[in-house]
Protein backbone atom coordinates (compact mmCIF):
# COMPACT_ATOMS: atom_id res chain seq x y z
CA UNK A 1 0.00 0.00 0.00
CA UNK A 2 1.27 3.54 -0.94
CA UNK A 3 0.98 6.22 1.41
CA UNK A 4 -0.79 9.70 0.50
CA UNK A 5 -0.67 12.70 1.62
CA UNK A 6 -4.40 14.49 3.14
CA UNK A 7 -5.02 16.05 -0.52
CA UNK A 8 -5.49 12.51 -2.12
CA UNK A 9 -8.13 11.60 0.62
CA UNK A 10 -9.94 14.75 0.54
CA UNK A 11 -10.12 14.25 -3.29
CA UNK A 12 -11.37 10.95 -3.22
CA UNK A 13 -13.68 11.75 -0.61
CA UNK A 14 -15.16 14.31 -3.01
CA UNK A 15 -15.44 11.16 -5.61
CA UNK A 16 -17.24 8.59 -2.74
CA UNK A 17 -19.07 11.40 -2.18
CA UNK A 18 -20.26 12.17 -6.30
CA UNK A 19 -20.47 8.85 -7.41
CA UNK A 20 -23.84 7.66 -5.44
CA UNK A 21 -25.09 11.01 -6.32
CA UNK A 22 -24.28 10.96 -9.37
CA UNK A 23 -26.18 7.33 -9.57
CA UNK A 24 -29.23 8.52 -7.48
CA UNK A 25 -29.53 11.47 -10.06
CA UNK A 26 -29.72 8.71 -12.84
CA UNK A 27 -31.46 5.95 -11.48
CA UNK A 28 -34.13 6.00 -14.26
CA UNK A 29 -32.12 4.50 -16.88
CA UNK A 30 -31.52 0.76 -16.34
CA UNK A 31 -28.06 1.30 -16.42
CA UNK A 32 -24.69 2.90 -14.82
CA UNK A 33 -21.45 2.98 -16.22
CA UNK A 34 -18.24 3.88 -14.55
CA UNK A 35 -14.83 4.03 -15.90
CA UNK A 36 -11.60 4.60 -13.97
CA UNK A 37 -8.47 5.51 -16.30
CA UNK A 38 -5.97 5.05 -13.87
CA UNK A 39 -7.35 2.89 -11.22
CA UNK A 40 -4.21 2.59 -8.94
CA UNK A 41 -4.11 0.43 -5.88
CA UNK A 42 -7.33 -1.11 -4.00
CA UNK A 43 -6.79 0.60 -0.68
CA UNK A 44 -4.13 4.01 0.34
CA UNK A 45 -2.54 4.53 3.43
CA UNK A 46 -2.96 8.43 5.16
CA UNK A 47 0.42 9.35 5.82
CA UNK A 48 -0.26 11.90 8.05
CA UNK A 49 -2.88 9.95 10.58
CA UNK A 50 -1.61 7.12 9.40
CA UNK A 51 -5.19 5.23 8.39
CA UNK A 52 -5.92 3.35 5.44
CA UNK A 53 -9.01 4.48 2.69
CA UNK A 54 -9.88 2.85 -0.25
CA UNK A 55 -8.98 3.30 -3.37
CA UNK A 56 -11.52 5.05 -6.42
CA UNK A 57 -12.19 1.25 -7.71
CA UNK A 58 -13.76 0.20 -4.55
CA UNK A 59 -15.51 3.02 -4.13
CA UNK A 60 -17.15 3.20 -7.18
CA UNK A 61 -18.14 -0.51 -6.33
CA UNK A 62 -19.17 0.44 -3.29
CA UNK A 63 -21.35 3.24 -4.27
CA UNK A 64 -25.44 3.13 -3.42
CA UNK A 65 -26.86 2.85 -5.83
CA UNK A 66 -25.00 1.04 -7.74
CA UNK A 67 -22.99 1.25 -10.92
CA UNK A 68 -23.91 -1.81 -13.25
CA UNK A 69 -21.15 -1.67 -15.25
CA UNK A 70 -17.44 -0.43 -14.58
CA UNK A 71 -13.94 -0.40 -16.36
CA UNK A 72 -10.87 0.00 -14.22
CA UNK A 73 -7.68 0.70 -16.57
CA UNK A 74 -3.80 0.21 -14.70
CA UNK A 75 -0.60 -0.53 -15.25
CA UNK A 76 -0.10 -4.69 -15.26
CA UNK A 77 1.24 -5.56 -11.79
CA UNK A 78 -1.15 -2.87 -10.10
CA UNK A 79 -3.84 -4.32 -12.04
CA UNK A 80 -3.25 -7.94 -11.22
CA UNK A 81 -3.57 -7.14 -7.34
CA UNK A 82 -6.61 -4.95 -8.41
CA UNK A 83 -8.45 -7.55 -10.05
CA UNK A 84 -7.68 -10.24 -7.28
CA UNK A 85 -8.98 -8.06 -4.35
CA UNK A 86 -11.93 -6.52 -6.41
CA UNK A 87 -12.99 -9.81 -7.45
CA UNK A 88 -13.04 -11.39 -4.01
CA UNK A 89 -14.78 -8.03 -2.15
CA UNK A 90 -17.23 -7.95 -5.12
CA UNK A 91 -18.21 -11.07 -6.22
CA UNK A 92 -20.52 -11.07 -9.33
CA UNK A 93 -20.56 -7.70 -10.13
CA UNK A 94 -19.52 -6.67 -13.59
CA UNK A 95 -16.33 -5.04 -13.56
CA UNK A 96 -13.47 -5.70 -15.60
CA UNK A 97 -9.97 -4.50 -15.02
CA UNK A 98 -7.61 -3.44 -18.16
CA UNK A 99 -4.00 -4.11 -17.96
CA UNK A 100 -1.79 -1.29 -19.94
CA UNK A 101 -1.40 2.49 -20.92
CA UNK A 102 -5.19 3.72 -20.60
CA UNK A 103 -4.85 5.55 -23.78
CA UNK A 104 -3.86 2.10 -25.59
CA UNK A 105 -6.53 0.33 -23.84
CA UNK A 106 -9.26 2.81 -23.92
CA UNK A 107 -10.40 1.48 -27.79
CA UNK A 108 -10.95 -2.15 -26.06
CA UNK A 109 -12.79 -0.88 -22.94
CA UNK A 110 -15.23 1.31 -25.35
CA UNK A 111 -15.77 -1.69 -27.31
CA UNK A 112 -16.88 -3.59 -24.16
CA UNK A 113 -19.30 -1.02 -22.98
CA UNK A 114 -20.58 -0.27 -26.28
CA UNK A 115 -23.75 -1.96 -25.57
CA UNK A 116 -24.59 0.68 -22.46
CA UNK A 117 -23.77 3.67 -24.94
CA UNK A 118 -27.07 5.50 -23.81
CA UNK A 119 -26.76 4.19 -20.53
CA UNK A 120 -25.59 7.96 -17.91
CA UNK A 121 -21.24 7.76 -18.03
CA UNK A 122 -18.86 8.88 -15.11
CA UNK A 123 -15.12 8.45 -15.62
CA UNK A 124 -12.21 9.64 -13.50
CA UNK A 125 -8.73 10.39 -14.80
CA UNK A 126 -6.68 10.46 -11.85
CA UNK A 127 -3.04 11.49 -13.33
CA UNK A 128 -0.34 12.78 -11.60
CA UNK A 129 1.27 14.84 -14.58
CA UNK A 130 0.99 14.25 -18.40
CA UNK A 131 -0.26 10.35 -18.46
CA UNK A 132 -3.62 10.59 -20.27
CA UNK A 133 -3.96 11.72 -23.49
CA UNK A 134 -6.78 14.08 -24.94
CA UNK A 135 -7.70 11.69 -27.42
CA UNK A 136 -8.74 9.47 -25.17
CA UNK A 137 -10.49 12.12 -22.77
CA UNK A 138 -11.99 13.11 -26.67
CA UNK A 139 -13.39 9.65 -26.67
CA UNK A 140 -15.01 8.83 -23.57
CA UNK A 141 -16.71 12.48 -24.31
CA UNK A 142 -17.79 10.65 -27.39
CA UNK A 143 -18.65 7.47 -26.10
CA UNK A 144 -22.92 8.13 -25.59
CA UNK A 145 -24.78 7.84 -28.01
CA UNK A 146 -27.47 10.20 -27.31
CA UNK A 147 -27.15 14.00 -27.20
CA UNK A 148 -25.35 13.99 -23.04
CA UNK A 149 -21.85 13.76 -22.96
CA UNK A 150 -19.68 10.84 -20.37
CA UNK A 151 -18.69 13.32 -17.56
CA UNK A 152 -15.06 13.50 -16.74
CA UNK A 153 -13.61 14.21 -13.26
CA UNK A 154 -9.77 14.94 -14.37
CA UNK A 155 -6.54 15.87 -12.41
CA UNK A 156 -4.25 18.60 -13.79
CA UNK A 157 -0.93 19.40 -12.48
CA UNK A 158 0.78 22.51 -13.40
CA UNK A 159 3.22 22.10 -10.75
CA UNK A 160 4.27 18.48 -12.28
CA UNK A 161 4.28 19.68 -15.59
CA UNK A 162 6.47 22.40 -14.89
CA UNK A 163 9.18 20.09 -12.88
CA UNK A 164 9.05 17.42 -15.80
CA UNK A 165 9.90 20.43 -18.71
CA UNK A 166 12.77 21.56 -16.54
CA UNK A 167 13.84 18.57 -15.86
CA UNK A 168 16.65 16.22 -17.86
CA UNK A 169 14.01 14.88 -20.17
CA UNK A 170 12.60 18.00 -20.78
CA UNK A 171 12.07 17.38 -24.51
CA UNK A 172 10.08 14.29 -23.85
CA UNK A 173 7.89 15.29 -21.56
CA UNK A 174 7.02 17.96 -22.85
CA UNK A 175 5.89 16.01 -26.04
CA UNK A 176 3.73 14.42 -23.43
CA UNK A 177 2.19 17.74 -22.52
CA UNK A 178 1.37 17.88 -26.11
CA UNK A 179 -0.61 14.45 -26.22
CA UNK A 180 -2.35 15.91 -22.55
CA UNK A 181 -3.86 19.18 -24.92
CA UNK A 182 -3.93 17.69 -27.49
CA UNK A 183 -1.76 20.43 -29.33
CA UNK A 184 0.97 22.63 -28.44
CA UNK A 185 -1.10 25.88 -27.45
CA UNK A 186 -0.20 25.52 -24.00
CA UNK A 187 3.81 26.03 -25.27
CA UNK A 188 2.62 29.82 -25.02
CA UNK A 189 1.61 29.49 -21.66
CA UNK A 190 5.20 27.51 -20.89
CA UNK A 191 7.40 30.42 -22.29
CA UNK A 192 5.16 33.39 -21.10
CA UNK A 193 6.60 31.80 -17.40
CA UNK A 194 9.93 31.26 -18.25
CA UNK A 195 10.21 34.79 -19.81
CA UNK A 196 8.71 36.11 -16.61
CA UNK A 197 5.59 37.45 -17.90
CA UNK A 198 3.23 35.05 -15.72
CA UNK A 199 3.80 34.33 -12.15
CA UNK A 200 4.14 30.34 -10.37
CA UNK A 201 0.51 31.13 -9.50
CA UNK A 202 -1.01 32.72 -12.92
CA UNK A 203 0.84 29.95 -14.66
CA UNK A 204 -1.13 26.71 -12.81
CA UNK A 205 -4.21 29.61 -13.60
CA UNK A 206 -3.83 29.71 -16.94
CA UNK A 207 -2.86 26.18 -17.42
CA UNK A 208 -5.89 24.53 -16.03
CA UNK A 209 -8.15 27.20 -17.34
CA UNK A 210 -6.80 26.03 -20.72
CA UNK A 211 -7.53 22.80 -20.58
CA UNK A 212 -11.45 23.92 -19.17
CA UNK A 213 -11.59 26.10 -21.93
CA UNK A 214 -10.92 23.17 -24.35
CA UNK A 215 -13.36 20.70 -22.60
CA UNK A 216 -15.90 23.86 -22.73
CA UNK A 217 -15.31 24.95 -26.62
CA UNK A 218 -13.68 21.81 -28.45
CA UNK A 219 -15.85 19.12 -26.47
CA UNK A 220 -18.44 21.25 -26.39
CA UNK A 221 -18.96 20.45 -22.34
CA UNK A 222 -21.77 22.87 -21.03
CA UNK A 223 -20.00 23.05 -17.33
CA UNK A 224 -16.44 22.86 -15.90
CA UNK A 225 -15.71 23.72 -12.48
CA UNK A 226 -11.85 23.70 -10.65
CA UNK A 227 -11.06 23.23 -7.46
CA UNK A 228 -7.73 23.23 -6.15
CA UNK A 229 -6.03 20.87 -3.80
CA UNK A 230 -3.71 22.47 -1.44
CA UNK A 231 -0.69 21.82 0.27
CA UNK A 232 0.08 23.01 3.93
CA UNK A 233 1.26 26.13 3.22
CA UNK A 234 -1.80 26.45 0.70
CA UNK A 235 0.00 26.34 -1.95
CA UNK A 236 -2.26 24.25 -5.14
CA UNK A 237 -0.62 20.47 -5.76
CA UNK A 238 -2.71 20.15 -8.19
CA UNK A 239 -6.40 20.73 -9.29
CA UNK A 240 -9.58 18.96 -9.78
CA UNK A 241 -11.19 19.87 -13.01
CA UNK A 242 -15.04 18.48 -13.65
CA UNK A 243 -17.24 18.76 -17.03
CA UNK A 244 -20.40 17.63 -17.65
CA UNK A 245 -23.10 18.57 -19.91
CA UNK A 246 -26.04 18.17 -16.66
CA UNK A 247 -26.44 20.75 -14.20
CA UNK A 248 -27.79 18.87 -11.58
CA UNK A 249 -24.33 17.06 -12.10
CA UNK A 250 -22.70 20.78 -11.70
CA UNK A 251 -24.76 21.48 -8.58
CA UNK A 252 -23.76 18.57 -6.85
CA UNK A 253 -19.76 18.33 -7.64
CA UNK A 254 -20.03 22.41 -6.40
CA UNK A 255 -21.38 21.33 -3.19
CA UNK A 256 -19.16 18.77 -2.26
CA UNK A 257 -16.10 20.66 -3.13
CA UNK A 258 -16.93 23.49 -0.79
CA UNK A 259 -17.45 20.65 1.67
CA UNK A 260 -13.70 19.63 0.62
CA UNK A 261 -12.73 23.14 1.13
CA UNK A 262 -14.52 22.94 5.14
CA UNK A 263 -12.43 19.72 5.49
CA UNK A 264 -9.00 20.91 4.28
CA UNK A 265 -7.83 23.01 7.41
CA UNK A 266 -8.15 20.39 9.44
CA UNK A 267 -7.00 18.14 7.41
CA UNK A 268 -3.74 20.65 7.76
CA UNK A 269 -3.52 20.72 10.93
CA UNK A 270 -3.68 16.64 11.24
CA UNK A 271 -0.31 16.67 8.68
CA UNK A 272 1.24 19.60 10.09
CA UNK A 273 0.89 17.99 13.38
CA UNK A 274 1.64 14.87 12.41
CA UNK A 275 4.88 16.15 10.43
CA UNK A 276 5.89 18.20 13.72
CA UNK A 277 5.87 15.17 15.74
CA UNK A 278 8.22 13.13 13.96
CA UNK A 279 10.71 15.79 13.74
CA UNK A 280 10.20 16.42 17.51
CA UNK A 281 10.87 12.36 17.97
CA UNK A 282 14.12 12.04 15.54
CA UNK A 283 15.63 15.04 17.75
CA UNK A 284 14.72 12.74 20.43
CA UNK A 285 12.39 15.25 21.79
CA UNK A 286 9.63 14.19 24.57
CA UNK A 287 6.01 15.71 24.91
CA UNK A 288 4.50 15.65 27.84
CA UNK A 289 0.75 15.65 25.67
CA UNK A 290 0.30 14.52 22.62
CA UNK A 291 0.14 16.98 20.13
CA UNK A 292 -3.60 18.54 18.96
CA UNK A 293 -4.45 19.75 15.85
CA UNK A 294 -5.56 23.07 16.83
CA UNK A 295 -2.44 23.92 17.47
CA UNK A 296 -1.28 24.76 14.43
CA UNK A 297 -3.81 27.10 13.24
CA UNK A 298 -5.11 26.92 9.81
CA UNK A 299 -6.61 30.23 8.14
CA UNK A 300 -10.21 28.89 6.56
CA UNK A 301 -10.53 28.03 3.21
CA UNK A 302 -13.51 28.78 0.93
CA UNK A 303 -14.19 27.90 -2.43
CA UNK A 304 -16.89 29.44 -5.11
CA UNK A 305 -17.50 28.18 -8.98
CA UNK A 306 -15.29 30.72 -11.75
CA UNK A 307 -15.84 30.89 -15.30
CA UNK A 308 -13.37 29.99 -18.12
CA UNK A 309 -11.55 32.52 -19.85
CA UNK A 310 -10.21 32.06 -23.65
CA UNK A 311 -6.72 31.86 -23.42
CA UNK A 312 -5.61 34.08 -26.71
CA UNK A 313 -7.77 37.24 -25.26
CA UNK A 314 -4.58 37.23 -22.82
CA UNK A 315 -2.32 40.18 -23.45
CA UNK A 316 0.91 38.13 -23.62
CA UNK A 317 -0.94 35.56 -25.50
Amino acid sequence: MREWQYWTRNKLEILAGYLPAFNRACQRWPDRVYIDLMAGEPVNVDRATGERFDGSARLALAASPPFTRLAFCEMPETAALLTADLHVRYPGRQFRVYPGDCNETIDQVLTDLAPWRRMPTFAFADQQAAEIHWNTLAKISRFRSDSRKAELWILVSPAMIAKGVAGTNGPQFAARVDALFGNKTWRRIQAARRSGILSAEEYRDEMVNLLRWQLEHSLRYAFTARIPMNMPNKMPIYDMVFATDVRVGGKIMTHLYRRAAEREPGMIQEARARARKERDDKAGLLTLFDLEPGDFPVSSLTWEPSASWDPAGQPWW
